[in-house]
């Protein structure tokens, strides 16, 4: 029997760039006979998206357009599709961005290695410089916890952390541990998160050379509007950050209530929050807390938007939660919520 995949994106408010990503799926093989697009996009981009969705869904055995009544983020977004693919049978799903696209055969090169691994991850270039490798590195843990990158050593290497932009992701993965975290998660870490969880399942997440996706250089992107301020701040050597525990992060002023809580980067501090919690053994966590207190107060000098109280409030609710194994809150939206108030 032929083995059957199904893609899935999740769109926001950009027809051009969903449109180049369904334009790259159409020299994939046989095997890909599904496509599912959760659109998390305002009404005008949805109604254009709706139109792109079906232009290129014709070559489909199944497809499936929805639109969210509310933005639920890529956690969310790729939660409903990977739900989807599994109920329908579906022997692997196939995650990609919408503002990355699949170079050519690039499905193929991963079928032919689904004996290597059951999460199978990609190799990723810049988009705009396709001879920058972004996946020369992988993601490992320290003495401290602290995620650091490794230089990879062979095609079949086995990672620790993948990015959600084209990586192929087995039906028996879902089986056991199901799919990404829409509760603790909004746009960011949900892909970190998952990783964590299929090693815990003893499932292997194996790196594919020949299998090539493009994709924007966000690093380098938010390095470029950052420069200023690191700039400011460049006091402790890149080797020393590399050695150190993780760093909480810190809540910033001003409070701006249900609204502000809402936003992409106060939900992705608190889904960090929630990562290093659930993922640090307790004296871990114990450093890394103490290590986020100095780095706390050492920017607060520095940074008058920093929100003391509530940043430390935060630490508190979650060191208790690494002691307790329970996190306070059902959801990270809520912890936020009562953060923020």
């Amino acid at each position: 029997m032929r083995v059957q995949v199904c893609a899935a994106t999740v769109a926001y408010n950009n027809p051009k760039e969903l449109t180049r990503l369904l334009s790259s799926l159409t020299n994939q093989g046989p095997a890909l006979c599904g496509l599912i697009v959760i659109d998390n996009s305002d009404h005008w981009y949805a109604a254009e998206n709706r139109k792109v969705f079906y232009a290129h869904s014709k070559q489909y055995r199944f497809v499936h357009y929805h639109k969210t009544k509310n933005n639920v983020g890529s956690a969310g977004g790729f939660r409903q599709g990977m739900k989807i693919a599994h109920e329908n049978g579906f022997d692997w799903i196939w995650p990609l961005d919408q503002d990355g696209v699949a170079s050519d055969l690039c499905l193929i090169e991963f079928l032919k290695r689904t004996d290597n691994g059951d999460i199978l991850v990609p190799k990723k270039v810049d988009i705009d410089r396709p001879w920058v490798v972004l996946t020369h590195k992988r993601l490992k843990k320290n003495f401290f916890g602290h995620l650091h990158p490794v230089r990879l050593s062979a095609d079949k290497c086995q990672i620790d952390a993948f990015g959600t932009h084209g990586v192929l992701i087995s039906k028996k993965v879902m089986d056991s541990i199901e799919y990404y975290d829409a509760c603790h998660f909004f746009i960011g870490l949900e892909d970190y998160d998952y990783a964590r969880r299929a090693l815990r399942a003893k499932f292997a997440i194996t790196r594919v050379e020949a299998a090539e996706v493009r994709h924007p250089d966000l690093l380098r992107k938010e390095a470029m509007r950052e420069a200023p301020r690191r700039f400011r701040d460049n006091s402790t050597p890149l080797i020393s950050q590399r050695l150190l525990p993780e760093d909480l992060g810190y809540i910033t002023n001003p409070p701006r209530g249900d609204h502000y809580c809402k936003q992409d980067r106060s939900i992705l501090t608190f889904s960090w929050f929630y990562l290093l919690t659930e993922s640090l053994t307790r004296w871990q966590f114990v450093i890394a807390f103490m290590y986020s207190l100095c780095v706390l107060f050492i920017k607060s000098t520095r940074e008058n938007e920093i929100c003391v109280k509530k940043t430390l409030n935060a630490y508190v609710k979650c060191l208790a939660s690494n002691v307790r194994k329970v996190w306070p809150y059902g959801c990270v939206k809520e912890f936020c919520r009562h953060i923020l108030e």
